[in-house]
């Protein structure tokens, strides 16, 4: 994991995961800094792919169920694919769900996760800056850029 995930989430007013999460039980699932909350019940998953031929994202299957049971009552939680620290696509928790229903999203048995890869990017949206990601969430916030 590169810094662009961290600079995006700062930019974004996100707090980790492991720091909500200190002192439970779902803190060690949380090894690696990719999971966000944005507001009081917004959770977000960011990633970015490191093969630029062939880019990929991941959303293993253990996060899939902790955020769609963590959201099943109240909440929404979001995948992040990005291309850079401002830049890339975003699928919501309907979107995801969908995607599995009609098999558009592949899963890989051995490494557990679903895998988002170029083809499904064209059906979902793009942002080019902090303030059109918060814009197709759906959160204001004055001080984007």
């Amino acid at each position: 994991m590169g810094n662009e995930v961290l600079e995006f989430a700062n930019k974004i007013g996100a707090t980790d995961l492991k720091e909500i999460f200190e002192g439970t039980e779902y803190r060690s699932l949380f090894k690696r800094r990719n999971y966000f909350m944005l507001k009081d019940d917004i959770f977000l998953v960011i990633k970015i792919s490191r093969n630029n031929i062939r880019p990929f994202w991941g959303f293993g299957e253990k996060f899939f169920d902790l955020f769609n049971k963590l959201t099943r009552n109240k909440g929404n939680y979001y995948f992040v694919a990005l291309e850079s620290d401002k830049s890339g696509w975003v699928f919501s928790k309907k979107e995801i769900l969908d995607s599995i229903s009609d098999r558009s999203l592949s899963y890989s048995v051995s490494q557990k996760q679903y895998k988002i890869n170029n083809y499904n990017l064209r059906h979902h949206k793009k942002f080019t800056s902090v303030r059109s990601f918060l814009d197709l969430i759906g959160v204001q916030d004055e001080t984007a850029s």
